[in-house]
């Protein structure tokens, strides 16, 4: 029995190993097939899509519309909508906001996130930077089934691990099965980094490497921690690209930032 576990897990991790090579051959079919981009910046709002996905964009928009009145964060932990008029000229993803907010006595971030998710101006922004090749396209296809049979080999890898744990307590031998263990063990901890990979570290989808280049150069140009100041000089374009690529950490107004964080569930005064 022993034995025949421990040829079952090799197959196992033999599976597992063909399935990540294959999706890493994606992968850099994907880095090397996106040109490099000759174009103007990235916004704050498609850096923060790339940086964080939709919740980091959500982020975003509460603190610049915090920021310049359009809402008010309330001591109870809502974001309300104030008597300023609605502006054709605002990003999608702000008339988003605004809409849902205006629409309900008070909204939380995590329904603002919720909502923001879903809506077409996010599609939008994930439809554009996938055109840009900065997003991998999301849908039915050869990366798909990959990574549903990757998910069931992982689920595999535990079945195993623990018939191997009852083979060693049925037996009372332990060699083979702590071999079949760290096989089945280095096996699930390959496959779980690629689906985390492939889920996109935060983000909506997966990044190209032309974006985590992009990326890179924005954060050259904006460290963490570089902006000082208050929230008057807040709406400038540094502040605006910092939140977008390290989150609200990056708002320097103590009350605003703890406002905005009253805007979870449970956190209101």
């Amino acid at each position: 029995m022993d034995v025949a576990l421990l040829l079952l897990s090799g197959i196992v991790a033999l599976f597992t190993a063909i399935t990540v090579h294959d999706l890493r051959r994606e992968r850099r079919t994907w880095d090397d097939g996106v040109p490099a981009r000759d174009g103007p910046p990235l916004t704050a709002y498609e850096l923060a899509c790339l940086a964080g996905g939709s919740g980091r964009v959500a982020e975003l928009a509460v603190a610049l519309l915090a920021g310049n009145g359009t809402i008010r964060l309330s001591l109870s932990g809502h974001a309300h909508r104030t008597v300023s008029p609605l502006s054709g000229a605002r990003h999608p993803v702000e008339r988003t906001v605004l809409a849902f907010v205006r629409g309900r006595r008070g909204a939380y971030l995590y329904e603002i996130k919720r909502e923001l998710r879903r809506s077409p101006a996010m599609t939008e922004l994930e439809d554009l930077l996938t055109r840009l090749g900065m997003l991998v396209p999301d849908g039915p296809g050869f990366v798909t089934d990959l990574l549903l049979w990757l998910r069931r080999l992982r689920a595999a890898t535990l079945a195993c691990a623990l018939l191997e744990v009852a083979a060693m307590f049925v037996q009372r031998t332990y060699w083979i099965a702590v071999i079949g263990l760290a096989v089945l063990t280095f096996t699930r901890v390959g496959a779980q980094c690629e689906l985390r990979w492939w889920a996109g570290g935060g983000t909506t989808r997966p990044t190209t490497a032309w974006a985590r280049r992009e990326l890179g150069r924005a954060r050259d140009r904006h460290p963490r921690g570089g902006l000082s100041g208050d929230m008057a000089a807040s709406m400038a374009v540094s502040m605006a690209v910092s939140i977008a690529l390290y989150g609200l950490s990056e708002l320097r107004d103590p009350l605003m930032l703890a406002a905005i964080y009253r805007l979870e569930p449970g956190q209101g005064g």
